[in-house]
């Protein structure tokens, strides 16, 4: 069924109907519909593998082809959004304690949330424990937060198609990709199943390494950020034969595609709806504010709106799911920044989020 809906999401684009939602919805809101009208399952042990294998697997196959020329000339922008994008977690997660009244734990319920939206689930973890949250009232919390992060995932994806966004914010990045998509509506990746096999034989290696390096240091959590130094590593010590390889970023594509179906199935959209609606709209204000703040600050900048959106992809979704929205939306030069700025959040979260309970409680 994941697949299918990967195939769904592809062919979204090659339509002129279904095309105006984009593809990562398509599969997104797929995965949730099935799993919720209890079609697939919302825990399998394929969902593991997916995140825990497959998708690592994706990242240096989005990356062989990203040097430093690249990633420096177009994407420069990315790390101060990603930042104000954090700010603007912190100022959403403020604003939603002074409108929802939570109760005596609102304000750890708001600096728990503020680090899960730039850290992740380690960083919300940890947070709970920082601030004493209780476990029960934690685990309404978690309920109600995954709902929030698929709502402002597809905001995001949804942004470029919006437009009074594109008119308040700019894009030569969309633009360029337009155009190119225009250019090469009936070309076809050519299928050369050396370079793929290759492709993916030196992936699943620099995975093992990472994996090997991340744990002998004791930095098990950060085993991503090393798979995109390694491969960026090889992109730019060996540009000839990775510019060479066929099929490799279309390959990582299909992969993210399958990881965002896996995201929309394990979402339980009910559960929140009788233990946590309080909570899920508390996180919506977060998750709004922030999305503002950072077009504000884009606008401000006379940042790329593509920018804008990996920035803010990197603190709410997090490394994967943000090289995910540069991926298929084909903003390659985008993909480091996800995945560098995304894997920063982690560092970062809970000193904002200590920052924001000492400043509410």
């Amino acid at each position: 069924m994941l697949l299918t809906l990967v195939f769904v999401g592809l062919w979204s684009e090659r339509n002129r109907i279904a095309s105006k939602i984009p593809a990562v919805v398509w599969v997104l809101g797929g995965g949730v519909l099935l799993s919720n009208l209890e079609l697939i399952p919302h825990q399998a042990p394929a969902y593991d593998f997916i995140g825990g294998i497959v998708m690592p697997i994706a990242i240096p196959l989005l990356l062989f082809k990203a040097t430093f020329t690249r990633i420096l000339g177009e994407s420069g922008r990315v790390l101060p959004l990603f930042f104000i994008g954090a700010v603007g977690v912190c100022i959403g997660a403020i604003v939603a304690d002074l409108l929802i009244d939570l109760g005596q734990y609102g304000p750890h319920i708001a600096a728990t949330y503020a680090a899960a939206w730039i850290g992740g689930m380690t960083d919300m973890v940890a947070m709970a424990e920082i601030t004493d949250l209780p476990p029960d009232v934690f685990a309404v919390a978690v309920s109600a937060s995954a709902p929030v992060s698929i709502i402002g995932l597809m905001i995001l994806v949804s942004l470029p198609n919006i437009g009074f966004v594109r008119r308040f914010l700019p894009s030569p990045i969309v633009d360029a990709q337009a155009e190119a998509t225009a250019a090469v509506e009936d070309a076809r990746p050519e299928l050369d199943l050396v370079h793929i096999s290759f492709a993916l034989a030196l992936s699943a290696a620099i995975c093992w390494a990472s994996a090997w390096i991340a744990q002998a240091t004791g930095f098990g959590h950060y085993s991503l950020f090393i798979v995109t130094l390694i491969a960026v590593a090889i992109a730019n010590l060996f540009p000839g034969p990775m510019r060479a390889l066929k099929g490799d970023f279309e390959l990582g594509m299909f992969v993210m595609y399958i990881f965002f179906a896996m995201i929309g199935a394990t979402t339980d959209m009910t559960a929140f709806v009788t233990s946590a609606p309080v909570y899920f709209v508390f996180g919506l204000v977060i998750i709004l504010v922030h999305v503002a703040v950072v077009l504000a600050a884009a606008k401000l900048l006379r940042s790329d709106l593509a920018e804008a959106i990996i920035g803010s992809g990197a603190n709410i979704v997090g490394a994967a799911a943000a090289a995910g929205i540069a991926t298929s939306k084909g903003w390659k030069s985008l993909v480091t920044p996800a995945i560098a700025t995304g894997m920063l959040g982690k560092a970062i979260a809970n000193f904002f989020g200590v920052a924001v309970f000492q400043l509410l409680h």
